[in-house]
């Protein structure tokens, strides 16, 4: 009981975890890392770059090295660069429900972002339940544990549940467990290499 109380007291809003951790990473402008999926299909490494309203920036390390897709929320397309170069070949216009630009898994690049994963979470946790773990090391941070799951019957597409590690200092998910309505595991991601607010270069979502 006590380090769930102290975890609460940890995230500033004892009844509400998933929203204290939503709220933070909404008020970034920007930020990158490294994602790494692991799942039914095999792993994904992708170099993964944000930026208020909704930029988004995928270049792929595996399992299609050199990709690079490129989402705007202002055109509300996807470009993408098969073979990598931005800057010298103009790219294919996608819609974001193109199968050429969804993950192997069926996510949409241009609901990959940090804020769009916790808000499914939220999403999960009105019909459900929450449970507090306490803190747990995640390469060498303290991280928050916890656990979200679904009532009976209820999904958020093929979720269930999810386990999260959420970073102590920042809030940002380091660690993702996703799991199906029999608990076996769809998807495991790791976050890493997070930087918050970096230093993009120009043209850097608008080659």
């Amino acid at each position: 009981m006590l380090p769930e109380l102290l975890l609460m007291v940890a995230l500033g809003q004892a009844s509400d975890p998933v929203s204290a951790a939503l709220a933070r990473v909404e008020q970034v402008n920007a930020y990158r890392l490294v994602l790494r999926s692991q799942g039914r299909r095999g792993e994904e490494v992708i170099r993964f770059a944000y930026r208020r309203p909704g930029f988004i920036r995928l270049d792929l390390v595996s399992p299609y090295p050199g990709a690079v897709v490129i989402y705007s929320p202002e055109t509300r397309r996807v470009r993408l660069w098969p073979f990598g170069s931005p800057e010298r070949r103009a790219g294919l216009s996608l819609s974001p429900l193109n199968p050429l630009v969804r993950s192997a898994r069926g996510h949409r690049v241009d609901q990959s972002d940090v804020a769009s994963l916790l808000r499914n979470v939220q999403r999960l946790q009105r019909q459900g339940q929450l449970r507090l773990l306490g803190e747990a090391p995640v390469d060498g941070r303290r991280s928050h544990h916890l656990v979200v799951e679904g009532d009976a019957g209820h999904r958020v597409g093929e979720v269930a549940g999810y386990e999260l590690w959420l970073d102590a200092e920042t809030l940002f998910p380091r660690r993702v467990i996703s799991t199906d309505g029999r608990g076996r595991v769809i998807e495991r991601v790791r976050l890493e290499e997070i930087v918050i607010e970096p230093d993009l270069p120009a043209g850097f979502f608008t080659p």
